[in-house]
């Protein structure tokens, strides 16, 4: 499903913002370059950002809160935004925690490294990363949706409590998305917003863009039926 010309490839330092338009058909991998990644992902269909990833239906349509390589996520309408087609994290994915603002940051490590102490090295939020990013794109407050988190998981204890799983990636293992619409893809390189180390250093991550292949209907045989019907709506929109 992914093709071996990489169009791309970046370093995303910690604290650090990015986003790009990622095209059908082109597959993001996002490698841990270190032992303590954590990144939050949003993302939306480029060409009508009124479509966007959807997690409460990513989890409904698929019976799973948990996600990993065979994985899709969906957009509210349905279709594919993005489909897991590899994950050597073996499932460190999250759709429950959210993301950080400035009081979570300030709660969780502590008040210290402000802008007027540390400059550009202060303690960011995912929320100021994702409000700063989307208004380059004529985007603001009431877009910020859902996140996707990567390299971090959530478990659930005792019926519905929260709690931050205490495992993280490796240094060198990656999760692949490949893209199923034109996606406007956000992404923040912050520490998960249940994050209580008191150390905020998240692990640089390597960005590489793959060059586009053509999606056929074989290369999603084993994907449940519920997915499968997300590709075939999805691609209705391309006909």
């Amino acid at each position: 499903m992914k093709s071996e010309n990489v169009v791309l490839k970046e370093i995303l330092p910690s604290s650090v913002k990015w986003s790009k338009i990622i095209k059908r058909g082109q597959t993001v991998r996002l490698k841990a370059l270190g032992e303590n990644a954590s990144l939050s992902a949003m993302f939306y269909n480029a060409s009508n950002v009124a479509e966007r990833f959807n997690s409460a239906d990513t989890v409904k349509i698929q019976w799973n809160a948990f996600l990993g390589k065979g994985k899709v996520l969906f957009s509210e309408m349905g279709r594919v935004l993005f489909a897991i087609t590899d994950d050597t994290t073996e499932g460190l994915l999250d759709v429950l925690g959210g993301i950080s603002n400035e009081r979570v940051i300030k709660e969780n490590f502590g008040g210290e490294a402000t802008y007027q102490s540390c400059r550009n090295g202060y303690h960011k939020s995912d929320k100021e990363n994702f409000l700063i990013e989307l208004g380059k794109y004529g985007m603001g407050k009431k877009d910020l949706i859902q996140a996707l988190n990567l390299f971090r998981k959530v478990d659930v204890k005792e019926g519905s409590n929260l709690v931050l799983n205490q495992r993280c990636a490796k240094e060198g293992e990656y999760i692949d998305l490949t893209a199923h619409m034109d996606i406007l893809l956000v992404l923040s390189n912050t520490p998960h917003a249940m994050d209580k180390s008191g150390v905020y250093k998240p692990s640089d991550v390597e960005i590489s863009i793959f060059e586009s292949v053509e999606i056929k209907d074989e290369d999603y045989k084993d994907y449940s039926d519920e997915a499968k019907r997300g590709f075939k709506n999805t691609n209705r929109y391309f006909v």
